[in-house]
């Protein structure tokens, strides 16, 4: 009895063995796939230059659609400067300058506070009286105030003007002049001799209008007079600068060449007595 002897295999082998051949060719197609791409594109250049050039433009334009869009800077915003509106004028009051005429009432209570004087004194200056036939003198002391300042009965209203731009005083102040002069004390000192009864009361008399004129002569080269416009400058200006909260400017009017004196300060012998400065001597 005879037997075939049957070939018997794996079981599967031959049908999968189509599926590895499968694979590898993939494998191998996927690797060669840049050397034919670019044998691809020598032939289509070489063929037809102007197509290859248009399928690379379609390619490159393809590529792009693919690739993430690129972020487009936005505009800086700038912003629009504010308007600031420019403020409107204000109706502000404008202050109402003090009356002249106020301020001139308060400056009289300073009158007394505006007054300089200057103590002076004569030792030994003779006197001599000439009465017709009769002639006497005697020698003296004395001893004297003069004072100086300025007369506040001169002020008025013009004496004070504001300006309204300079938002300033000025006052205008008369000049200074010899207020108060007096004598304090005088004395006989020696006395000539004399056949005639000389009148020793008459002639002290004469020895004050004399000296007084020395006085007054002695306080003006000292500068009696600069230093009452110096110190009524001082005082009265700081008043009114003070009272009024404004600045003050303060002048004086021209001096006179002979500077006015208050009656004691010129004293007269009177009876026609008159004094002869070269003889330094009293006559009638």
């Amino acid at each position: 009895m005879s037997y075939k002897q049957k070939n018997h295999g794996l079981p599967g082998r031959s049908k999968f063995a189509w599926l590895g051949w499968a694979v590898a060719g993939l494998v191998l197609l996927y690797l060669l796939s840049p050397v034919l791409a670019r044998v691809f594109l020598e032939v289509s250049k070489s063929a037809n230059e102007s197509a290859y050039y248009d399928v690379l433009s379609n390619y490159m334009a393809e590529a792009e659609l693919l690739t993430l869009p690129t972020s487009t800077p936005q505009p800086t915003y700038t912003p629009q400067p504010t308007y600031t509106p420019v403020p409107t004028a204000t109706n502000t009051p404008t202050p109402t300058p003090i009356p002249p005429a106020f301020i001139i009432q308060r400056m009289e209570t300073q009158a007394q506070l505006v007054v300089v004087k200057d103590e002076v004194a004569k030792r030994n200056f003779h006197v001599g009286v000439k009465d017709g036939l009769c002639s006497h003198g005697g020698d003296f002391t004395a001893q004297g105030v003069i004072e100086a300042g300025i007369d506040f009965d001169e002020l008025d209203e013009d004496s004070v003007t504001y300006n309204a731009r300079s938002q300033s005083y000025t006052l205008k102040l008369p000049a200074p002049e010899f207020t108060s002069c007096r004598i304090e004390y005088i004395r006989l000192v020696e006395n000539s001799f004399s056949m005639c009864n000389p009148d020793w009361d008459r002639a002290r008399t004469l020895a004050e209008v004399q000296v007084m004129r020395d006085f007054i002569a002695q306080s003006l080269e000292e500068g009696l007079l600069e230093d009452a416009a110096e110190k009524s400058e001082l005082i009265l200006g700081e008043f009114v600068r003070t009272l009024t909260g404004k600045r003050v400017q303060v002048i004086f009017e021209k001096q006179r060449s002979s500077p006015k004196r208050d009656a004691s300060c010129r004293p007269t012998a009177g009876g026609g007595w008159r004094y002869n400065r070269g003889k330094n001597e009293w006559r009638k």
